[in-house]
């Protein structure tokens, strides 16, 4: 909002009205960045009421979140990025601001809308936004005759799916995972975890609290050994922890949502 003063100062009595050309000037001016945003918040937040269950907040996730998770990646080697759930694109704008300009980031997203809205707002020839699911990695990497990813990033909601979807997701997820990538996982609970423990050999759990909400994050490899952690071979910010390596049984007390905080 931009305030213009009175063209001109007059003398006036006190308590006599302001003529037309005293009367401050208001003009409201309205940029792209902030008519972009409006329009991701009326998005996300439609979504929300109608699919509570799979997005879980009113608001995308935050810098500080999309910051935490992607200081695990390895920008310079990095060429296949595949992304679950990307939303209204919160972290496919930070991954594409990031990435190398020969690299190459696929989103799959199961809801309509959010594919229609990636489409108009994100004009990157290095994205291919795909109306599928996870459970189809595979395939959408194949039709773009790509090899295994280097990083997956997701946020969708594992504990809330149906145990078939989840185990098939999370199996694909490891096929298509290169030997020395890496699936990074945000949720807002860790119940995910024991199922992440069953397919993975090496699950690393961290704590984001400035997101709203807090957020549980997993960075799963194949093996145990090797993590980016900016560089210094330790933990990105020294709260990090390695769990379990071995398969373990589901922990049926843990909670059973884990709402989605895509985008």
């Amino acid at each position: 909002m931009i305030r213009l003063p009175a063209p001109a100062l007059v003398r006036r009595r006190a308590g006599s009205p302001r003529s037309s050309s005293e009367r401050q000037i208001v003009f409201i001016v309205s940029s792209p960045q902030r008519s972009s945003l409006s329009e991701q918040l009326l998005l996300f937040g439609r979504n929300f009421f109608k699919h509570p269950r799979m997005l879980g907040s009113l608001i995308p996730s935050s810098r500080f979140l999309v910051n935490h998770v992607l200081r695990e990646v390895e920008w310079d080697r990095a060429r296949v990025f595949l992304e679950y759930g990307p939303g209204v694109g919160t972290f496919t704008t930070e991954i594409l601001r990031r990435m190398r300009p020969d690299a190459v980031l696929v989103a799959l997203e199961t809801n309509q809308d959010f594919v229609r809205f990636l489409g108009r707002k994100l004009r990157d020839e290095r994205l291919h936004v795909v109306h599928g699911s996870a459970a189809d990695a595979d395939v959408a990497l194949a039709r773009l005759k790509l090899g295994h990813a280097d990083y997956i990033i997701s946020g969708i909601p594992y504990t809330t799916m149906p145990p078939q979807l989840r185990e098939a997701i999370l199996r694909k997820t490891r096929d298509v995972l290169d030997p020395d990538g890496a699936f990074l996982v945000y949720q807002f609970t860790r119940a995910v975890l024991p199922h992440l423990q069953q397919v993975f050999g090496s699950v690393q759990e961290e704590f984001e609290p400035l997101n709203v909400m807090p957020a549980r994050l997993f960075y799963c490899r194949h093996h145990v050994g090797h993590s980016n952690a900016e560089g210094n071979g330790g933990p990105a910010n020294g709260s990090g922890r390695q769990v379990s390596l071995q398969p373990v049984a589901p922990d049926r007390t843990a909670s059973a949502r884990s709402p989605r905080l895509s985008g």
